[in-house]
């Protein structure tokens, strides 16, 4: 794996935490909750791979312009 943050995988909430902009209680918190994308409990221990995690803020092709959320 290269040394750009953008290819890799952190591991821990202490080192998740500045990614997602939390501190490590709220990153746990969101964690356990599901609302990390890209996240994942791995034997007892939370991975976040970068990539896709930045990937949910990129707008989508099938994004419905006008529509009212």
């Amino acid at each position: 794996m290269s040394n750009n943050s953008q290819d890799e995988i952190v591991w821990g909430a202490a080192a998740i935490a500045p990614i997602i902009g939390r501190t490590e209680t709220s990153a746990f918190r969101a964690l356990q909750s599901g609302r990390v994308p890209g996240a994942r409990n791995v034997a007892g221990r939370w991975g976040l791979h970068v990539p896709t995690f930045l990937a949910s803020f990129e707008p989508t092709a099938t994004a419905r312009h006008g529509v009212a959320a």
